[in-house]
């Protein structure tokens, strides 16, 4: 992957661009940061600058999706837990058969003004994979200290404080569930920093363990692939804890 040059005008956008999606979806997923799947990081820039979107104070959401990773374990682990949600069924969070899996596709592959999800990511700048680095004008480690709400002391900057001043608009207008997928410490202090009257619980499922605030309707899971994620085994929990404590 080559090295990428960023601006400060479009660091200080990225910083705003929190996601993509609807207000009022009955279901937000809480990722990492955006991937460089698809039509990649430029594209996203030119999108944000010139399509119409909905702001969210000084912050944006989008009104359409610039990327369609179909073959991602992330996109269609999410897709299956919606599809389970909707129908109340849980043959969409096991091994999915032929037929299923074209309809994952076709779910995946629907603009998102159509879809009943959002997608929303904690860190701004896309990146390939969590252990790449493409950016050489910026610090990384100055940059994962930032985004790092386990580490004691004040780690900040006045980008940091934008993005989280949208999020913090975000979480209090919207609607539906929010779902953290990955990173579920760091995640659960950046939301005691947004809200530091939150209370969170922890539940120990089949397979992987969770946290739980059933005021806010926020559950922080790990990351979802099939590979050092929850699995499909762990999806299906997921499913059965949102249904017998009536999440959605």
């Amino acid at each position: 992957m080559k090295s990428i040059a960023i601006n400060k005008e479009d660091y200080n956008l990225l910083n705003q661009y929190i996601g993509q999606g609807k207000l009022n979806a009955s279901l937000v997923f809480f990722g990492i940061e955006p991937g460089m799947a698809g039509t990649g990081w430029t594209d996203t820039l030119k999108f944000l600058k010139e399509e119409p979107h909905y702001e969210i104070g000084s912050g944006f959401l989008l009104k359409e999706s610039y990327s369609k990773p179909t073959s991602s374990d992330f996109v269609i682990f999410t897709t299956m837990l919606y599809l389970a949600l909707k129908n109340k069924d849980d043959k969409w969070v096991k091994d999915l058969d032929t037929l299923e899996k074209v309809e994952i596709n076709k779910y995946i592959n629907m603009s998102v003004q159509e879809k009943d999800v959002c997608l929303v990511n904690l860190r701004p700048l896309p990146r390939p994979t969590q252990d790449t680095w493409v950016y050489p004008d910026i610090d990384v480690k100055g940059y994962n200290r930032l985004w790092n709400f386990m580490l004691k002391g004040h780690h900040s900057d006045s980008s940091k404080e934008v993005r989280l001043s949208v999020f913090k608009q975000f979480f209090d207008e919207r609607t539906g569930l929010v779902i953290g997928i990955g990173e579920k410490e760091n995640k659960k202090k950046f939301f005691e920093t947004i809200y530091p009257d939150i209370i969170f619980h922890k539940s120990i499922l089949d397979n992987h363990t969770i946290y739980f605030d059933p005021i806010r309707k926020i559950i922080l899971s790990d990351y979802f692939n099939n590979r050092n994620g929850i699995k499909v085994a762990g999806l299906n929990d997921l499913y059965k804890f949102i249904t017998s404590r009536k999440f959605i």
